[in-house]
């Protein structure tokens, strides 16, 4: 079958919307409201042909409607007018004057010497309408329009007729009968916002889209907006879904099992203050940093302003955009017009071609949608749009405050992308440790399609230096958790022997490294003592020592170790030594007051330090002093089995507080050797001349033997604590 020669009518998307084009030779009627946009159409129909026909040349016929001249002048104010084609390949005839002079059956003719004069390939006659509100003859009317029909396309002329009218006219107008196409442009108010569409009521030979299209006119003429059309014109590109890309935001990879594979899009939500744009900020930043290009489209903050946030944080943002690795496009709300700025992404990525996409906020873009059905619509364009230039796409959405157990703004955005990150605060009562209310946030991967990601609410903390999750702690403990359940080979079956020459006589077997050790006693029995034992030993032996002073600064423990014999400056020079406490400026200071910094701290100094390494701390005092007993036990029980790691023993000491019973034996519980620095009553068990002397006794060891009785110890300033392991006669004792 011949195909039907098609003209292109050269306005964007209205060929795709019309199947290809216009059949050539054929008669169409652009019908419409007053102000609709019909004759800026036809006009730019016509300068596109010529400038895509060299030779070709077109014909404007004005009637009663709007004079040539009037019509000229405004015309000039388009990027398409060509002022050297107009007269001479873009000619305008007013036939006005003879339309109101003379009969209908005469106006075919008169219009018929017009083109026998100009030989034009496409002719216009604006408006048809007025021809028609001169006839009181149905008949007569319905001659003309068979004539012009039959004469124009075998004067080989492709012919639009301008119409004003509304849509019920259609049904009953003689010349839309005859009519081969009819394009109908439509106007209305909504909201206080001005839209206009464009839908094919009919087109002979073809197959067009017959639904209604939004469309702009601009000083680029019209263009019909659909992102559907747009996105008809991207191959998704497969390849890349199976690049991972990383955030470069500290933590959350990890959570993410290494990043998010390209052509992915995230939902970001949380409610306001939660910092969703400094996390997206970030997201663009690191990817700027290793070479990853970013768009950033803002609907809330203004260029200047995100710049400012940015600088807060040292990320020069215009020093990225002078290089080409950011772009950043701001589209104040009140210039919303949702179908234009989905034409305008879209636009903007296939020149730009950006691996990392925000758009901030979905909220505020879409805030006059109010129809769900809608709302999912336009996310799916915007996913496709991502899935198409193989990008990764972060979507902003805000989280009202009347619904904050919400996962989006609109209820819908989860639904559509392939992952949610959600951000969120919680207020928190510190009075028991003086401190009063505190916000913490927090940040959850909700859902991530197609990958293992780690669960639940983490610790995000917003640093000088942007956003950090607190979450690798958790997750190694996780992950070796996983290869225990799985059957494979347990990190933990073989950790390194663990010598303290302090117990030497008091245990068979061999100490390990896993362990975490409880020294408890009341205030000035030695505990700190020997936890200074326990560091310079290792120390010696070229292990690592994490020293956390949790009461007293880190000034105290330097002397204490000098007092003792030991100079530490060339291990604190090595790195081989080092030592945190809550008292000195800095970064690496420790925040007692939140338990969760406090693990993500010690967890973060920790990777930093060789193995084996002895992690001290001294005292458990001020955490406890934060909160009750029942949550005092539940977060050592945390921080044990977060920070339990097989070549690294755990070395506590904790004052004789009071506490039920129960709560006690939880406590030790949670510990694998616990010492007991104690003043028995040496009388009481028949060992005369002991008054007085203090003794250590081990109350529980897992994996040794020991012997369980007390021995008394004296403090050398020189040597620290020195057992007296001889003082019974050695047999076996306690297991």
């Amino acid at each position: 079958m011949q195909k039907i020669k098609l003209m292109s009518t050269g306005i964007p998307n209205l060929d795709t919307v019309l199947g290809g084009g216009i059949p050539v030779y054929s008669l169409n009627i652009v019908a419409g409201a007053p102000g609709s946009g019909k004759t800026i159409l036809v006009q730019q129909m016509m300068f596109n042909y010529i400038h895509t026909h060299k030779a070709a040349k077109t014909l404007y016929l004005s009637t009663l409607s709007e004079p040539s001249l009037k019509v000229v002048r405004y015309m000039q104010r388009f990027d398409f007018f060509n002022a050297e084609a107009f007269g001479e390949r873009v000619i305008y005839a007013d036939i006005g004057e003879f339309v109101a002079e003379n009969p209908l059956s005469s106006v075919s003719n008169r219009i018929m010497e017009l083109v026998d004069q100009y030989h034009p390939d496409l002719v216009v006659i604006d408006s048809f309408r007025a021809i028609r509100d001169l006839s009181n003859n149905s008949a007569e009317f319905r001659c003309l329009c068979y004539n012009l029909a039959v004469l124009l396309a075998s004067a080989r002329c492709t012919t639009f007729l301008v119409s004003e009218c509304g849509r019920e006219q259609i049904e009953n107008g003689a010349e839309f009968a005859i009519a081969d196409g009819i394009l109908y442009l439509d106007i209305s108010l909504n909201q206080g916002e001005v839209n206009r569409s464009a839908q094919v009521c009919k087109l002979r030979g073809q197959s067009p889209l017959m639904n209604a299209f939004p469309f702009t006119i601009s000083s680029e003429g019209m263009r019909i907006l659909s992102p559907t059309l747009s996105l008809r014109q991207a191959q998704v590109n497969r390849e890349t879904e199976t690049k991972l890309m990383t955030t470069g935001i500290p933590g959350l990879d990890v959570l993410l099992r290494g990043g998010i594979f390209s052509g992915r899009s995230l939902i970001l939500s949380g409610a306001s203050g939660t910092g969703k744009t400094t996390l997206a900020l970030q997201f663009l930043v690191q990817g700027a940093q290793i070479g990853e290009k970013g768009l950033l489209i803002s609907f809330e903050e203004s260029t200047e302003r995100l710049h400012q946030a940015a600088a807060g944080f040292g990320w020069q943002l215009q020093e990225l955009e002078d290089r080409g690795l950011l772009q950043i496009i701001f589209i104040p709300q009140i210039q919303i017009r949702v179908e234009e700025q989905l034409e305008q992404i879209i636009a903007a990525t296939a020149t730009f071609k950006p691996r990392r996409l925000v758009i901030d906020s979905l909220s505020v873009f879409l805030y006059k949608v109010q129809e769900p059905a809608i709302q999912r619509e336009k996310l799916v364009q915007l996913a496709t749009l991502v899935q198409c230039f193989g990008a990764v796409g972060l979507f902003i959405s805000d989280i009202p405050a009347i619904a904050p157990e919400s996962l989006s703004h609109f209820g819908v955005e989860e639904t559509v992308v392939d992952g949610t990150i959600v951000l969120s605060t919680e207020r928190i009562n510190h009075q028991l440790g003086g401190q009063g209310f505190r916000r913490y946030r927090y940040l959850e991967v909700y859902k991530m399609r197609g990958t293992d990601h780690v669960t639940g609410r983490h610790r995000m903390e917003i640093t000088p230096q942007g956003i950090e999750v607190l979450s690798a702690a958790l997750v190694s403990e996780r992950e070796a958790r996983e290869q225990e359940e799985l059957g494979e080979v347990s990190i933990y079956s073989e950790p390194p022997p663990l010598v303290f020459a302090a117990l030497k006589g008091l245990i068979q077997g061999d100490l390990r490294y896993g362990s975490a050790w409880l020294v408890q006693g009341e205030p000035g029995v030695g505990k700190s003592t020997l936890a200074y034992q326990f560091a310079i030993e290792g120390l010696l032996r070229k292990e690592s020592v994490l020293y956390i002073t949790a009461d007293a600064p880190k000034e105290k423990v330097y002397q204490s170790l000098q007092n003792l014999g030991f100079l530490p400056d060339p291990y604190l020079e090595s790195g081989q030594l080092l030592i945190l406490d809550a008292f000195s400026p800095g970064n690496d200071n420790l925040d007692l007051s939140d338990p969760e910094t406090l693990m993500f701290t010690i967890a973060r100094q920790l990777n930093r330090l060789s193995r084996p390494c002895r992690k001290i701390f001294d005292s458990l005092a001020p955490l406890a002093a934060m909160c009750t007993p029942r949550e005092f036990i539940s977060l050592i029980y945390r921080k044990n089995r977060l920070l339990r790691q097989p070549d690294v023993a755990m070395f506590n000491t904790f004052p004789q507080l009071a506490m039920a019973d129960s709560d006690r034996y939880s406590l030790l519980n949670a510990y694998d050797v616990v010492l007991n620095l104690y003043t028995p009553d040496w009388g009481e068990m028949n060992q005369q001349g002991k008054i007085g002397n203090r003794a250590l006794k081990i109350g529980k060891i897992r994996g040794a033997r020991a012997d369980l009785r007390p021995y008394p110890y004296t403090i050398s300033l020189n040597e620290g604590i020195l057992l007296q392991p001889k003082y019974y006669q050695w047999g076996t004792h306690g297991s």
